[in-house]
């Protein structure tokens, strides 16, 4: 497996490293988890979109679907 590395923007960086702090965790899993938490949204929109407006969607129904979708 070939690792990649990516330059942040210095306030991401920063806020990377404020939120590992306040959490106790290490930045690379906070970078995880916020592009997990953001794949969820994203797939949560699309799902939505597809569906039409005036439909109403449980939580329940939006979790097996990101799940599916290997964003859960």
């Amino acid at each position: 497996m070939r690792k990649r590395r990516y330059s942040l923007d210095p306030g991401a960086a920063e806020y990377l490293d404020r939120r590992a702090k306040k959490l106790k965790s290490n930045a690379s899993a906070v970078l995880s988890e916020i592009v997990i938490e953001a794949a969820q949204l994203e797939a949560q929109e699309r799902a939505l979109e597809e569906l039409g407006t005036g439909v109403r969607v449980s939580e329940r129904e939006v979790q097996r679907w990101l799940r599916k979708l290997g964003a859960a």
